[in-house]
C-alpha cells in the first residue's frame, strides 16, 4: 500500500511539472511579440516625430536659372540671330543653294539692262573674209538692237542652278549685303538648243538659228556644221533680306560656221566664219 501511494505521489509530481513547463513555454511564446511590438511602435514613434521646433517641411527647389547663366543665353541668342544674318561661304553647293532661293523669291525684279556687242571682228576663209568685213556694221546694228531694259533676273525660266555647273563659288556679307559670285562651266551647243550651266545660270542664245539671226544672218544649208561655245560665264549679285537687289551676268558666245549657205544682207557661202557676241546684263 505504501508502495502504491508512493508511485502515485510521483506521477503527480511527474505530471505537475510538466504542466509548469507547458505553461512556461506558452507564456514565453506569447509575451516576446508584445515587447517587440512595443519596441518597434517606439521607434517608428521617434522616427516620424520631428524635434520640437523642427520643419517637417521639404526645402523648396529654386526653378530661377542663376543670372550668369541667364546672361550666357542671351549672349548665345544674340550671336544666333547674327549667324543667321550673314553668309559667308565657298562651298559651292551651299553658294548654290542661297542663290537659287534668292532668285525664287525675287519678283518682281528690279529693273536693269541688257547689253549684246559684237565681240572682235567677223572673219571667214577666202573672198567671205573681206565680205564679212563690208557686212560687219550691219551685224552691230542688229545686236544693238537687241540691247534693252528688263525687268527679269537671267536664267530665272531655265531651272535651278546645279552646284556641278559652277567651277568656283563665294558668298561674302558686309552690312547686310551678301554678295554672290559664280563662276560656270563652258557650254557648247550644236545648231539646237541644249541645257546647260550657263543656260541655267545666264541663259542663252538658243538654238543657232536665234544667235545668227541676232547678227542678222540666216543659213540655209549645213546647219550641222555650226557650232556656239558659251564662255566667260560668271554673274555677280547682290542678296538683300533673300532677294536679289542688283548684281551683273555676262558671257562670251563664240560662233563658228564650218561650211555652211546662208544669208547675211546677200547669199553667200560661209566658210570657217568666226565671230563672237558679248552678253551682259546689269540690274
Amino acid at each position: 500500500m505504501k508502495k502504491l501511494l508512493a508511485i502515485l505521489l510521483a506521477l503527480t509530481l511527474v505530471i505537475g511539472l510538466a504542466a509548469c513547463g507547458a505553461k512556461t513555454e506558452d507564456e514565453t511564446t506569447t509575451t516576446e511579440p508584445e515587447v517587440t511590438e512595443e519596441i518597434t511602435e517606439e521607434v517608428t514613434e521617434d522616427a516620424t516625430e520631428p524635434a520640437e521646433g523642427e520643419s517637417t517641411e521639404a526645402p523648396e527647389e529654386s526653378t530661377e536659372a542663376p543670372e550668369e547663366s541667364k546672361e550666357d543665353a542671351s549672349k548665345e541668342e544674340e550671336t544666333t540671330e547674327e549667324e543667321k544674318k550673314e553668309f559667308n561661304s565657298t562651298d559651292a553647293k551651299e553658294v548654290v543653294e542661297f542663290y537659287n532661293a534668292a532668285r525664287k523669291a525675287t519678283n518682281p525684279a528690279p529693273k536693269g539692262h541688257q547689253t549684246m556687242a559684237l565681240s572682235g571682228e567677223i572673219t571667214g576663209d577666202g573672198f567671205i573674209g573681206a565680205l564679212l568685213q563690208v557686212l560687219q556694221p550691219a551685224a552691230k546694228s542688229a545686236l544693238e538692237k537687241n540691247s534693252k531694259d528688263t525687268d527679269w533676273i537671267p536664267g530665272h525660266d531655265h531651272g535651278d542652278i546645279l552646284a556641278t555647273d559652277v567651277t568656283s563659288a563665294k558668298a561674302t556679307t558686309k552690312d547686310g549685303v551678301t554678295t554672290v559670285e559664280l563662276k560656270f562651266k563652258d557650254q557648247v551647243d550644236g545648231p539646237d538648243k541644249s541645257s546647260g550651266p550657263v543656260e541655267r545660270g545666264i541663259s542663252t542664245l538658243g538654238s543657232i538659228d536665234s544667235a545668227l539671226g541676232e547678227l542678222g544672218a540666216e543659213i540655209t544649208e549645213g546647219r550641222n556644221t555650226v557650232s556656239l561655245t558659251y564662255t566667260d560665264a560668271y554673274l555677280t549679285a547682290k542678296i538683300k533680306d533673300g532677294k536679289i537687289i542688283g548684281g551683273t551676268w555676262h558671257y562670251l558666245v563664240k560662233i563658228f560656221v564650218g561650211n555652211a549657205k546662208g544669208k547675211l544682207g546677200i547669199s553667200i557661202t560661209l566658210k570657217n566664219l568666226k565671230a563672237a557676241v558679248d552678253y551682259k546684263v546689269v540690274i
